[in-house]
């Protein structure tokens, strides 16, 4: 280590403040304990009324000089994941995410307006960044940009859960995959219609529950908190997939997940 890990964020994040296009900074996932190396990453999000230049940004990494081991400057440029910069610190990735203020209200609006149901390019969620900001450590705020959008996000809109809920449910009504997969006792064919299928069951159930679904990542842990959800919902889940990793057990799979669907699509309707 070439430095204690939070006193050497606490200058880039100082530095990054200081460019006058930047408006505000947060960090996913809360900014203490820092994950160790190997542990995980450092997500920094930066809102700005223009993305800095890229001159601009090379030289607020440079001057970090020896306390940042690698660095690599516009490694993606726009999309999902804004303008995208990349620095290890102490051996922990650190990214740092470049988006403007405009853009990301836009993006937002949207979200929260139904028209981005469902996930896009590579498993990106856009109402996970909803979950995100609803979430996120703000580590400076000029304008309050963050902090009107944290509270903006606050209640989740019964619109948005009546549209994400009705659009899943109609997709889980597509069970020719599913079933042609039974009959065969495909278990790789099982696998990936089974995966398709229980992303679309996980995602309405985070709606019924008025939650922001964030990602695949620990949906479990969501799950035990939920008050509205089939019953013994994450067992009979992992029972789900057991059985259907093996020929036999597909078929008993397949009876536990339509008995699950019915079950969860008689409890929105009579909730």
């Amino acid at each position: 280590m070439v430095g204690d890990t939070k006193i050497i964020m606490n200058s880039l994040i100082e530095g990054i403040s200081k460019m006058k296009e930047v408006q505000s900074i947060g960090i996913s996932g809360g900014k203490a304990p820092i994950p160790k190396a190997g542990e995980g990453d450092i997500d920094i999000f930066i809102y700005c009324d223009v993305i800095p230049t890229l001159e601009k940004r090379e030289a607020l990494i440079d001057q970090m000089g020896e306390l940042i081991q690698e660095r690599n400057v516009n490694i993606f440029e726009g999309g999902h994941w804004g303008a995208g910069d990349y620095v290890m610190i102490n051996g922990i990735e650190t990214w740092l995410m470049y988006f403007t203020v405009n853009e990301t209200l836009k993006d937002v609006e949207a979200i929260l307006n139904g028209d981005y149901p469902d996930k896009l390019d590579n498993y990106y969620y856009p109402v996970g960044r909803c979950a995100m900001f609803k979430n996120i450590n703000i580590l400076y705020d000029e304008n309050d940009f963050l902090g009107l959008l944290k509270k903006r996000l606050h209640e989740y809109p019964d619109k948005l859960a009546e549209i994400l809920v009705q659009y899943h449910l109609d997709k889980l009504e597509d069970t020719e995959d599913l079933e042609r997969a039974a009959a065969r006792k495909d278990v790789l064919f099982y696998h990936f219609a089974i995966d398709l299928a229980i992303d679309h069951f996980l995602q309405a159930l985070f709606a019924m529950n008025r939650i922001y679904f964030p990602s695949r990542k620990r949906t479990l842990d969501f799950i035990k908190n939920f008050d509205m959800k089939p019953e013994r919902c994450s067992e009979r889940l992992l029972d789900i997939l057991k059985l259907g990793s093996y020929a036999d057990g597909i078929s008993q799979s397949y009876v536990l997940w339509r008995d699950m669907i019915d079950e969860m699509k008689k409890m929105y309707t009579h909730s």
